[in-house]
């Protein structure tokens, strides 16, 4: 008996195998789909539709090229691209092999389950799960219409591999998967600001832009911290060597700031003296950053019911707004991390200055406006999931998840043992006594 049901097993294999993968609609391969769904969306000429120009096979996607009729603008093929998708996602169903299924069919005959009638579906059900597939599209222009077309978007979840940083030079460092391959973007031109939801990502982004920035270039990197979430976050970082400064209340938030502004105008006015307009013109490689997580800590009128520290808030917006509008081309680079993208906290003169922006999932579609000018943030899908803006280019990448244990093997090396100031005081005490020649001894007497 077991000897049929394991025959009948390798039958019902080799059965499955060939039916691993079911195509709904597979009569139609999808560059005929395309150029269908361009028709009836009316995107032709008279009788002219687009025709296939090239097929490219990828790794993770395949690229059609097509060419247009005269006349039709790219901006028209873009409004329809949930057509175009909906349209190649028809009955389209896979398989995935499972390899509990040998633990499952092992259970199934134990308990007496087998059914001669039902097997061939039941073995179906254990070794294979449905995975219903959605393609997604990517269109461009350069003269030709590029249809990238991927069978499987972009992970939700990507663990921070040591290989992403291969190739990184002149202040590149990873961003995010984007469905085609890492992306990699180069920082510290421009201000930054890093906007969110609770969990959704921006402080683990900030964690691996830092960690990425001492692997990359230790020796040219320096960090100001602004770590009002407790100063747990970054806590991790405050001893390293390259921490010019920490501060985890707002009363030490506007004298980090202050600090930071008196460095930034004395570069200035030696950038002044040497007819000069930036840092490096003076040959200057290193850039400070200056790290800000939770932003609207910092806001005067969001934080307007603490009377006591309203003077403070409004100083640390004022030298927040002006390292916005001079520190860059000096070298003073703002991390501007907020959960709370309103006005109020990204006031004009922040947001004119910043042209890195990388958005998690938000809200509301007005807080997407204020960080993006656009809607989108609101509807991302996963935590992890961000809509990138670098100047003029827009990205949507799933950040990698740098763990905490590889954080650590990067900046050990560079934690230096600050004393406390309890032991600088005993030091200078011992240091003391052992250099005098003549030291004053008062003993007690029968007179005392």
């Amino acid at each position: 008996m077991i000897f049929e049901v394991v025959s009948s097993s390798v039958v019902g294999g080799v059965y499955l195998a060939a039916k691993m993968k079911q195509k709904g609609d597979s009569k139609m391969q999808d560059h005929e789909k395309i150029i269908s769904v361009a028709d009836v969306c009316n995107l032709k000429r008279g009788v002219s539709s687009i025709r296939l120009h090239r097929k490219t096979k990828k790794e993770r996607f395949t690229e059609y090229v097509y060419q247009i009729p005269h006349g039709l603008s790219f901006k028209k093929f873009e409004e329809h691209i949930h057509e175009f998708e909906d349209g190649l996602n028809i009955k389209r169903r896979e398989y995935i092999f499972n390899p509990r299924g040998i633990k499952m069919l092992w259970s199934y005959l134990k308990n007496g389950e087998y059914n001669q009638q039902t097997f061939r579906s039941d073995l179906h059900h254990m070794f294979f799960d449905k995975n219903d597939m959605a393609k997604k599209i990517k269109m461009s222009f350069d003269g030709m219409l590029h249809f990238k077309v991927f069978d499987k978007w972009i992970p939700s979840n990507i663990d921070f591999e040591e290989p992403f940083l291969e190739g990184c030079e002149s202040w590149v460092i990873p961003l995010g998967d984007n469905g085609e391959k890492m992306l990699k973007w180069k920082i510290g031109r421009e201000h930054m600001a890093i906007a969110g939801g609770t969990r959704q990502g921006k402080t683990q982004f900030l964690k691996m832009v830092i960690t990425s920035l001492l692997r990359l270039y230790p020796d040219d990197v320096k960090f100001s911290f602004i770590d009002l979430k407790g100063g747990v976050s970054m806590n991790r970082f405050k001893d390293l060597k390259q921490t010019h400064a920490f501060a985890d209340e707002v009363t030490n938030a506007m004298s980090v700031l202050d600090s930071v502004y008196a460095e930034m105008k004395e570069l200035e006015a030696l950038c002044r003296e040497n007819g000069v307009e930036t840092a490096a013109e003076l040959g200057l490689t290193q850039k400070h950053f200056i790290v800000i997580d939770e932003a609207a800590e910092l806001s005067p009128i969001i934080k307007k019911n603490r009377s006591d520290e309203i003077k403070i808030r409004q100083q640390c917006e004022m030298r927040l707004s002006e390292i916005a509008r001079l520190g860059a081309g000096f070298n003073y680079i703002l991390l501007f991390a907020t959960q709370y993208p309103t006005a109020d906290v990204m006031n004009k003169d922040i947001k004119s200055n910043i042209n890195q922006l990388v958005c998690f999932k938000l809200r509301s579609g007005r807080q997407s406006q204020t960080v993006l000018d656009k809607w989108g943030a609101e509807k991302l899908e996963n935590p992890g999931r961000a809509l990138v803006i670098d100047g003029v280019t827009n990205h949507k990448v799933q950040v990698p998840l740098m763990d905490n244990k590889y954080i650590d093997s990067v900046i050990t090396p560079h934690i230096v043992i600050k004393p406390r100031k309890d032991d600088e005081n005993e030091s200078i005490s011992e240091e003391g006594a052992a250099s005098g020649k003549h030291t004053l001894v008062i003993e007690e007497t029968e007179l005392s």
